[in-house]
């Protein structure tokens, strides 16, 4: 009798602890699947820098300020190719997209075509609308033909119209320079400012990516190239897949 009672809980006991790893497992199984839905739940918004259509309106350097600006919104053109900015931004913009949307994200661009008439703020403002996880804009042109290589540009902590950002903006800007540091590409030191509007305007976490300066005939002859373009948006979007692991 004592032997059959024992048998008996011995099998009770084995039940439990099997009811309990099955049980574990499937947590874990659901937990990883509901990590993942998360995740790929990110929206990203992509600015495509410049247009086709030049907009010669001034517009506020940032909510409530006093000084306002006019803009270059058609942008640079290649010193050798003469490809204009708005058209190379655009490209290299899908090209991310791609590239994230294999990682899982939602992405959307701010603009399709190069056909149309947005200022800086604007298309800020799309990215607030949406409620974005995050807003990058790209862009491929310096200030002369002696600029070279690629930077990353973020607000600074003083910035007066942003409060509340600057440490995920940072984060951003330095996630994204060593990943397209580890494509072997020339990213050089971030760069703080609180002149640009896009960056001004903008309430989620932002960058700004110039890519290269189209008008260093060397940053053109790169940007021409196909390969090197997929580069960079592989290295662009390695570096927004980094900074949401490490946020």
């Amino acid at each position: 009798m004592r032997k059959k009672n024992f048998n008996l809980l011995r099998s009770f006991v084995m039940v439990m602890l099997l009811c309990i790893f099955i049980g574990a497992d499937s947590i874990d199984v659901q937990a990883k699947g509901l990590i993942s839905k998360s995740f790929a739940a990110k929206l990203v918004v992509i600015d495509p820098g410049c247009q086709a259509i030049e907009n010669n309106k001034k517009e506020s350097v940032g909510p409530g300020a006093w000084s306002w600006e006019t803009e270059d919104l058609i942008g640079a053109k290649g010193a050798l190719s003469e490809t204009p900015e708005y058209d190379l931004n655009l490209t290299i913009a899908k090209k991310t997209e791609a590239a994230l949307k294999k990682l899982g994200y939602k992405v959307e661009l701010t603009r399709n075509t190069n056909d149309v008439d947005m200022n800086n703020a604007e298309r800020s403002m799309i990215a607030n609308t949406m409620a974005a996880d995050l807003y990058l804009s790209i862009h491929s042109s310096g200030e002369n033909k002696k600029d070279s290589g690629i930077f990353v540009l973020c607000e600074s902590a003083d910035n007066p119209y942003n409060y509340g950002t600057y440490s995920q903006c940072r984060l951003l800007a330095d996630v994204l320079r060593g990943c397209l540091q580890e494509k072997n590409l020339d990213s050089k030191d971030v760069i703080e400012t609180d002149d640009i509007i896009g960056i001004n305007w903008c309430q989620v976490p932002n960058a700004v990516v110039r890519v290269g300066n189209l008008r260093n005939s060397d940053d053109d002859e790169k940007l021409e190239d196909s390969d090197y373009q997929d580069k960079l948006a592989e290295g662009i979007a390695a570096g927004i897949d980094s900074y949401f692991a490490q946020k």
